[in-house]
């Protein structure tokens, strides 16, 4: 059994506003709130310090009823051009967390994750050998490209197009986990800073719910993956 160290706790960032979904944080997905699911798997990793930053009294009255203590987030940094590390780094504060602490955030809006993901970049950063952390998926194969008036290929050169077996391995940051110290957030302001560590995830992790047409297909995935396959996989199966 994999022991997360005490100095860990978990912040979790939920403000009230929305624009692609209304009340998206508190929205029934598989039967819970949404914000639910994030609690929950942040407890069945071993953490039981989780804290939600909200603004809305009806987020908080939810964390709390799932197990999470609340702290309040100004206005003004809950607005949408506030950031996320604003948002975190209030709550450090608030905390009065040292230095030293060991701060996993995991996001509302990607529900699709095993405790595990939580447990296995908590201790990426708690080995030493990193400042911070981030979950990331493999796209090895995906071409991407960038619009404006002529469209310009990103990811690999259109005019030789190798395989993807021959391309240089990429990753992107899916947003469903990040990790870092308390004083490296206070130092540099940003969440990612100093030895950067990449935590892989399975493809099926890799949506998240920002639109509408989203939840369907992660309730599909939740349904199919996360709800079914945890238990083989702390059984080594």
């Amino acid at each position: 059994m994999v022991t997360i160290p005490d100095t860990v706790v978990a912040i979790i960032l939920a403000r009230g506003g929305s624009k692609g979904i209304p009340r998206k944080n508190v929205m029934e997905f598989r039967g819970r709130p949404l914000i639910a699911w994030t609690i929950l798997q942040v407890l069945e990793a071993g953490i039981p310090d989780v804290y939600v930053s909200t603004d809305d009294s009806a987020i908080a009255d939810v964390a709390m009823e799932y197990g999470a203590t609340v702290i309040a987030r100004p206005a003004e940094l809950a607005g949408d051009a506030s950031t996320g590390d604003e948002g975190i780094l209030h709550a450090i504060n608030q905390l009065g967390l040292a230095d030293d602490a060991i701060v996993v955030m995991p996001q509302v809006t990607s529900p699709l994750r095993w405790a595990a993901h939580i447990t296995g970049i908590s201790q990426l950063v708690a080995s030493g050998d990193f400042d911070s952390a981030f979950t990331a998926n493999r796209v090895d194969d995906i071409c991407v490209w960038s619009l404006g008036e002529s469209p310009r290929s990103v990811t690999y050169d259109f005019e030789s197009r190798a395989m993807r077996q021959v391309r240089p391995p990429m990753v992107v940051e899916n947003g469903s986990v990040y990790c870092t110290r308390a004083g490296a957030i206070r130092q540099s302001g940003n969440r990612l800073s100093g030895r950067i560590a990449v935590s892989l995830m399975p493809k099926w992790t890799m949506p998240e719910i920002d639109d509408p047409e989203d939840v369907q297909l992660c309730e599909v995935l939740m349904a199919a993956y996360a709800d079914t396959l945890q238990v083989d996989e702390r059984q080594g199966t």
